[in-house]
């Protein structure tokens, strides 16, 4: 159990609550944010999440009523900041979360800068969505079944439906007590996994067939520009999936997708399946994320500039994950 205190009793002082997450949010993310921000409302507190870009379409249910807004309403009392390593993960928000009267961070990566009042940060929790449970549940706050539900969210898809290697027990005991709220994971994995449009199918059908073998087959790569979003019929959110299914290929051990984005930047994912160290290679290109999900911004680079810098960091992620 976590030390809670401190930002309970922020918690209870405020009136107005702002809360963040990192840019391009993920369920992890939206299912923390949304789930502290409907519990947060029960106590009658006025809060939002502010948000630098859109919902991806397939959280969007999470939002029902209508947490997520895109300017600030007011000047917080206390600003949130959940899954967020590093205030430049905040980037247009800055001015609000550290313009708020107080500040607090619960997070989970393991490069965590401190840039908030109060922390709470713990790189082995397997979702941060674990960790805002442990807050509800440690502020006897309320829990109902939609913030159940967003809960579930959070920490199934962080830890890959349970699949990925920060599964921990403690995340099939907080899934376990979540059943006892009345979720209904059936339709919440229906919702998150198998309700694709066919666009998005036919951009991961193209980073497959784009796939590229290195390091004697222990690494693979792929890559997607604007012009190929815009001949299918995609969207930016369209190719979150592409990256995992670079990784499944047989042999592959850590895999990148490159996508360009629509400011002329390339966007690196990096993924591992057991034992490379994807966040290494992040971090040389001022990147980050966890030690087998992980991502960096290359800019003023074409894509084959891109490619060149980090096909090179992967080589050896992968030599060292065999030494």
């Amino acid at each position: 159990m976590h030390n809670w205190k401190d930002i309970i009793q922020l918690i209870g002082k405020a009136r107005r609550i702002l809360l963040l997450t990192h840019a391009n949010m993920d369920g992890d993310a939206a299912g923390s944010v949304c789930a502290l921000c409907r519990s947060l409302r029960l106590m009658g507190k006025e809060c939002f999440a502010l948000l630098e870009d859109g919902c991806p379409s397939y959280l969007a249910f999470l939002n029902a009523d209508g947490y997520f807004v895109s300017e600030a309403p007011w000047q917080a009392d206390l600003a949130i900041a959940v899954d967020c390593g590093d205030d430049s993960r905040i980037e247009k928000r800055c001015e609000a979360f550290h313009g708020a009267a107080a500040t607090a961070c619960i997070d989970h990566h393991p490069a965590h800068a401190e840039f908030a009042g109060e922390s709470v940060v713990d790189p082995l929790a397997p979702a941060a969505g674990s960790l805002v449970f442990e807050l509800l549940q440690e502020g006897d706050f309320p829990i109902d079944k939609e913030i159940a539900e967003a809960l579930y969210v959070a920490i199934a898809t962080d830890t890959g439906s349970f699949k990925h290697g920060n599964t921990t027990a403690g995340a099939h005991l907080d899934a376990a007590k979540l059943y006892g709220f009345g979720i209904d994971a059936a339709r919440l994995n229906a919702l998150v996994y198998g309700n694709f449009p066919l666009a998005q199918l036919k951009l991961e059908a193209l980073a497959v067939e784009r796939a590229v073998l290195f390091a004697g087959g222990k690494a693979a790569l792929s890559w997607c520009a604007q012009e190929d979003l815009k001949s299918l019929g995609a969207k930016d959110e369209h190719t979150d999936m592409c990256i995992d299914r670079i990784r499944s290929i047989e042999g592959v051990e850590a895999a990148a997708f490159f996508k360009e984005r629509a400011d002329g930047s390339i966007k690196v994912s990096l993924r591992s399946k057991l034992k490379a160290d994807v966040n290494a290679v992040a971090r040389q290109f001022d990147g980050g994320g966890h030690l087998r999900a992980s991502g960096c911004t290359l800019k003023d680079v074409s894509m084959e500039e891109a490619i060149e810098m980090v096909k090179p960091a992967i080589e050896a992620c992968v030599r060292e994950d065999a030494t």
